[in-house]
């Protein structure tokens, strides 16, 4: 997760493609790298613009919601378009999709200022052959389990990887933010007083994380341990943000 201020080079690390040169690709494209040398995964890309999911792969679907599953408390957006990579070119050509879809602005910090969180889905589906007396396997979590031939039994694990290019806080003062840009500005700065307040309530061994009051860290719920039956399990409810 790359943050800071407006104009310190977060998008530049995090997703610069470095088609031209190897050495100049960025943590996108790197960790996908790693990911194809062993299997061809799924992805998708979307951005958090003032409060409303977008995909940067289908511009045209927004307001997408976000759906957990009351057992596991996984997070998912059934809505988006997910696409299987081919190869690390095709990555790159889907990350340059994103990137001409995003939302970004002028302003006196800087002159292409990211309007929105960018966020990177990878999903990974592995099969994996174990016997059907392993019993330290069939502990494993996130794994699912049919009926088959032979005498083993088919285990899939499923994997995701999420890459978060921020948007920058701002100091509106120095932003000159105004109107529109304004309102832009305050809603990425209240998700990103509710990310600090969760990673606070980690390093704090809190009981609670609240990943609810934003729809930011609720797409980052995974990534926080939170679950409906582990130890930060977060309340029942949704905080919405108000003007």
């Amino acid at each position: 997760m790359a943050y800071g201020q407006t104009g310190t080079g977060k998008t530049y690390t995090v997703g610069k493609l470095g088609k031209d040169d190897a050495a100049e690709r960025g943590i996108m494209v790197r960790a996908l790298e790693d990911v194809l040398a062993s299997t061809m995964p799924g992805s998708d890309v979307v951005e958090l613009y003032m409060e409303s999911i977008q995909d940067l792969l289908a511009p045209e679907k927004a307001s997408i919601p976000i759906n957990e599953d009351a057992r596991t408390g996984e997070v998912s957006l059934p809505d988006v378009s997910v696409v299987k990579v081919q190869d690390l070119n095709h990555f790159s050509d889907l990350l340059q999709i994103g990137e001409t879809n995003r939302h970004a602005a002028n302003t006196k910090q800087n002159t292409e200022s990211s309007r929105s969180h960018a966020i990177l889905m990878v999903h990974v589906r592995r099969s994996i052959n174990q016997k059907a007396g392993d019993e330290t396997a069939s502990q494993e979590k996130d794994v699912k389990s049919n009926l088959a031939g032979g005498n083993g039994l088919p285990r899939v694990r499923k994997s995701k990887l999420l890459v978060v290019d921020l948007a920058g806080s701002e100091r509106l003062d120095k932003s000159g933010s105004e109107g529109h840009l304004l309102e832009e500005a305050k809603f990425i700065n209240l998700s990103l007083t509710s990310l600090g307040k969760c990673i606070n309530a980690q390093a704090e061994n809190s009981p609670h994380i609240p990943t609810r009051d934003s729809k930011l860290t609720r797409l980052l719920r995974d990534s926080f341990g939170v679950s409906t039956a582990g130890k930060y399990s977060s309340r029942v409810g949704d905080a919405r943000h108000r003007k």
